[in-house]
């Protein structure tokens, strides 16, 4: 699942984690739980976080299981975490969560300024869905979900 941040990912794949009974691996948790555990602030943990986040994912995949790994990813880098930890052995579909007003969610969240400054300055990496080359929904989170849940779940386990 990806998505600029704001979007609406964490509360999508929260929400389709548990329509579908499926694992979340979220990649601002496993930031926080590495910070939570050592001196490092979030900038010192993120290369930790994203190692963890891929480990995980690919854990899970591994194990036959269906896993929905969220996280901001970047159009034009991401792909080639994804192809380098999938590669092709597993399925893989693109969720991908758009709103217009992705920046206002993340500035209300009460982040810092540089972190602000940085999501809006990422945005032509984040805004547009990777390019995996595979099957991709983009969901409208600005006011609820278009397509919806059920709709989306379906198209997750299609």
């Amino acid at each position: 699942m990806s998505g600029a941040p704001g979007s609406g990912k964490t509360t999508l794949a929260t929400a389709l984690a548990a329509q579908l009974g499926w694992p979340q691996v979220h990649r601002d948790e496993l930031y926080a739980g590495i910070t939570a555990a050592g001196d490092g602030d979030r900038d010192e943990v993120v290369p930790q976080g994203v190692a963890a986040f891929w480990s995980v994912t690919a854990a899970y995949a591994r194990a036959g299981s269906s896993v929905i790994a969220e996280a901001t990813l970047y159009r034009g880098q991401s792909e080639a975490e994804v192809r380098d930890v999938l590669g092709g052995r597993w399925p893989i579909r693109n969720l991908h969560c758009v709103t217009p007003t992705w920046h206002e969610r993340f500035v209300a969240r009460g982040h810092e300024a540089r972190l602000n400054d940085r999501a809006l300055a990422n945005a032509p990496a984040t805004v547009p869905p990777l390019d995996l080359g595979c099957p991709l929904l983009e969901v409208d989170t600005t006011d609820g979900y278009d397509p919806g849940l059920d709709e989306s779940a379906r198209w997750a386990t299609a």
